[in-house]
């Protein structure tokens, strides 16, 4: 028998909830990332979802005509650092990929900068499977730091269907290799890839948790231009997640993560905002605040979560949050505070700041 809901409290009385932490460890101090995008270089072949050109706006091939030290130079003549440390990160292709000449000439250029003290370290994202004993003694004279693995999937038929052409583990022994070698350790999933469904989703999610990477990344998957998963978009073989699937989607993994002490440093696709690349996502979820949508979701469910067990209908409610979490807690277009009013029946609903409360917390205050 369902437990009846509680009489209100007073009108001088407050809850204070948190919002779900499985402890969370403290991730470094986020570094100023310099993107180097070198779109498809390294690339075997073509993934089914990617179309880099397109999402940057670099030509593919970025990098060359223009050197690191140029490029890093300009960024920060208009990008003042206003806090370290200072990161060249290498996006967009499959830089263990490259030649060996190719990655000891882009490191070099950047280990050139972080000599200079304009930059601390490099970092450089990757497929698992160019992560080998070989490549990572390519890298071992310069100053990378942090290796990001593009797993994307760890359930094979989800590799598969998406053309990556590796398998789950492969992520596994690049992870175990890039610990062997003392490399900060980063994991790009995607979520809504072909033939993925929710709890291929969940397992990525706990297979990815299981590496205890230092970082995780949660892309959802888009259909863009001159990829070939427009054309399975075009014939109906391939429909993208809705906007609302994905941030739902997300947030299953997001919490996973969190209460494995995991910090998940993206959610939602970096999208240039020229007008004519962005139209470049012929569909899927793509919004400017994918990860804003998730966070909202999540203090949505915790504030319904501690106000279903009270007897609250027509009565006014006052959600207060720290001044860096209020435009969560009233949602996308106070889209939360409408929707707790319309749920439980409410007179009103209002969200203040409060300074005095910790991040992840909540105060909920029920009055008639």
């Amino acid at each position: 028998m369902a437990t009846p809901p509680m009489a209100a409290p007073g009108k001088h009385t407050a809850i204070t909830i948190r919002i779900p932490d499985g402890g969370i460890r403290k991730p470094a101090p986020r570094p100023l990332v310099i993107p180097i995008f070198i779109p498809h270089r390294g690339c075997p072949h073509r993934c089914s979802f990617c179309n880099q050109s397109a999402i940057t706006g670099a030509p593919e091939t970025g990098g060359g005509s223009i050197s690191v030290r140029q490029q890093v130079h300009r960024f920060l003549s208009h990008c003042k650092p206003d806090r370290s440390p200072v990161e060249i990160a290498f996006f967009g292709g499959n830089f263990l990929g490259l030649s060996r000449r190719e990655v000891e000439f882009f490191l070099g250029e950047a280990a050139t900068v972080v000599a200079a003290g304009a930059a601390d370290s490099i970092r450089f994202s990757t497929r698992p499977d160019t992560i080998t004993e070989s490549t990572l003694g390519w890298i071992r004279p310069f100053p990378v730091r942090t290796i990001e693995v593009g797993a994307q999937s760890m359930v094979d038929r989800v590799l598969y269907l998406s053309g990556r052409g590796h398998r789950e583990k492969d992520t596994r022994i690049a992870m175990e290799r890039i610990r062997k070698y003392n490399y900060a350790a980063g994991v790009q999933i995607m979520v809504g890839l072909p033939g993925e469904s929710e709890t291929d989703a969940r397992f990525t999610g706990t297979a990815v948790t299981a590496l205890e990477p230092d970082f995780v990344r949660i892309y959802p998957t888009v259909v863009v231009a001159g990829s070939p998963l427009a054309k399975a978009y075009t014939t109906g073989e391939y429909r993208p997640l809705r906007l609302d699937e994905a941030v739902a989607r997300t947030k299953i993994l997001f919490l996973m993560f969190r209460s494995a002490g995991i910090p998940v440093i993206r959610m939602g696709l970096h999208v240039t905002s020229d007008p004519d690349l962005t139209g470049a996502v012929l569909a899927g979820p793509i919004h400017p605040a994918f990860g804003h949508l998730v966070w909202s979701e999540i203090f949505l469910d915790t504030a319904a979560g501690a106000i279903e067990h009270y007897d609250v209908a027509g009565s006014r409610l006052v959600l207060a949050a720290h001044p860096s979490n209020v435009s969560r807690l009233q949602g996308h277009r106070c889209d939360n505070l409408t929707t707790l009013k319309q749920r439980f029946n409410l007179k009103s609903v209002d969200a203040v700041t409060d300074s005095r409360l910790e991040k992840g917390e909540i105060r909920i205050r029920i009055a008639e």
